[in-house]
């Protein structure tokens, strides 16, 4: 008896396992079908940046129908076969292999970029219909035709074999509509000190920590911005740089 209650421990936490290695992301709670079948979101990524590491989420609600021979159908589940497009040096992976009708996933994109430009990418899935008389029949694959747009631009151009002071890039993507990324060179190790105001003077957001010498990046999340104009300053312990930056819808 205790043989057996030990092979269905080991059997549950290898499930477990198994949930929680396939789980790479976490969707979007926000993205809503706003009445098309199906959605994704959002249709522009996070603006990448060549030889700096990026990570985004493409959150994914499947539809419920698919047009076939001239009928509409109900599909049972759709199978992700593809991110076509992506830029050289990114990689995708799915929190599931397969996708069902009105539920929430997401595919993660990840990796380091290495050729700048603007890269539509097309998700194909091979949808699997339920058909009155024949049953379920797995249609041609199909590629979503409002490709996610991934944007990357050229190497921030800071050397640090001729940089020898504190300095700061201008932000990118702006505008933004979510997420920002302010990039900066420190010479040595330091405090840096991140703060956001509206255009009132009011402080919105600050953030500060230490950096050894090298290039790194404020992530800064503004999704709870009204849109409009901001100002953002970047500060070490001898000097500052002031930037503009404009949140979108």
């Amino acid at each position: 008896m205790k043989r057996i209650i030990d092979s269905l421990i080991i059997i549950i936490i290898t499930a477990m396992a198994g949930t929680v290695i396939s789980a790479q992301c976490v969707p979007d709670p926000g993205c809503e079908d706003t009445g098309v079948p199906g959605q994704i979101c959002p249709r522009s990524l996070d603006t990448a940046t060549v030889n700096v590491s990026y990570e985004a989420i493409i959150t994914v609600i499947p539809p419920s129908i698919f047009p076939y021979l001239g009928d509409t159908l109900e599909i049972v589940y759709i199978e992700v076969d593809t991110v076509m497009n992506l830029p050289p040096g990114i990689e995708y992976e799915a929190s599931a292999d397969t996708f069902f009708a009105d539920t929430t996933y997401c595919i993660r994109i990840f990796g380091t970029p290495t050729v700048e430009g603007s890269y539509a990418l097309g998700i194909q899935v091979s949808p699997t219909i339920k058909h009155e008389l024949i049953g379920k029949i797995k249609a041609d694959p199909i590629t979503d035709d409002t490709s996610v747009v991934m944007v990357v631009n050229g190497a921030s151009g800071i050397d640090p074999y001729e940089i020898t002071e504190f300095h700061v890039l201008q932000n990118i993507p702006n505008p933004f509509s979510e997420v920002t990324k302010i990039g900066f060179y420190t010479p040595f190790d330091d405090k840096i000190e991140l703060k956001v105001y509206n255009i009132l003077g009011e402080l919105m957001y600050e953030e500060t920590d230490g950096y050894p010498p090298g290039e790194y990046y404020f992530r800064f999340n503004g999704k709870e911005l009204l849109p409009g104009t901001y100002f953002y300053r970047v500060t070490n312990t001898s000097a500052f740089f002031t930037g503009k930056f404009i949140k979108s819808r």
